[in-house]
């Protein structure tokens, strides 16, 4: 639990710090359509995320209990695998978009 928070914490930390820079510039944005436009670009990033974190969370602080080790393989296959097939879906999206 000590190694797994330690070796997680810094790189979350360093990713809410990023982000809550990226939302303080965002909402200086004087046009309400450029700040649309920048909140849509950091928003497939975030979703992507909040979803590996969340995963992360779930299987290493959340769930010890015996009961629900089914639910743990589970999320450590959504953290795994879905994440990054995620991650490519979106951006693909984002790229079409943006063409």
């Amino acid at each position: 639990y000590i190694l797994a928070s330690a070796c997680t914490m810094p790189p979350f930390l360093l990713t809410l710090a990023t982000y809550i820079c990226i939302i303080t510039a965002i909402l200086k944005i004087p046009s309400s359509i450029g700040r649309q436009k920048a909140f849509s670009t950091c928003s497939s990033h975030l979703i992507v995320i909040t979803v590996f974190y969340g995963t992360l969370t779930a299987v290493y602080i959340l769930l010890k209990t015996k009961a629900l080790r089914e639910l743990n393989k589970v999320l450590s296959v959504f953290s795994a695998i879905l994440t990054p097939m995620l991650n490519l879906l979106i951006y693909s999206l984002r790229i079409k978009n943006f063409k």
